[in-house]
């Protein structure tokens, strides 16, 4: 008997809580985000050592108004800077449920994919001893089996 190690169930009252929380996430906060298809490598990085410096500039900013508000567009720096402040909260969270929800796909799909295997070597000892059906079965399951692909032969 295989081990199995992870075992989620989800009752239909929970996915329908997950997939509301989702249309959540997708209907308030998708319609707000930037989306870039080019451009990401030409935008200016800002990592957690930038963080201070960000912040420092804006503190330095908001004093110096009257030498800055000429250059820089305060407002639109407060909202950058509160942005940062709410997106890295919310980029954390689902940094961590992202890798958690990897990492049990990964588990999940290596205990589902070994049972298949097991699955898979059964049937095809069955049919080996003649069991009604067997043969068939290893039929359908070959054509699926992800390994090997039959070579095609030059004629």
């Amino acid at each position: 008997m295989q081990k199995n190690v992870f075992d989620l169930v989800l009752t239909a009252e929970e996915q329908t809580q997950i997939d509301d929380a989702l249309k959540v996430l997708n209907d308030v906060l998708l319609p707000k985000l930037q989306i870039l298809s080019d451009g990401k490598k030409d935008l200016l990085n800002m990592g957690d050592k930038s963080i201070g410096f960000v912040d420092k500039a804006h503190e330095v900013a908001r004093q110096e108004t009257d030498l800055l508000g000429g250059f820089i567009d305060l407002q639109a720096f407060d909202h950058d800077v509160a942005a940062i402040d709410s997106l890295r909260a919310i980029n954390f969270k689902l940094s961590q449920l992202h890798s958690a929800v990897e990492d049990s796909f990964a588990v999940a799909g290596s205990e589902a994919y070994n049972a298949s295997l097991m699955v898979y070597s059964l049937m095809k000892n069955a049919a080996k001893m003649g069991y009604p059906g067997a043969k068939d079965k290893v039929d359908e399951m070959s054509a699926r089996f992800p390994g090997r692909t039959k070579k095609k032969t030059d004629e």
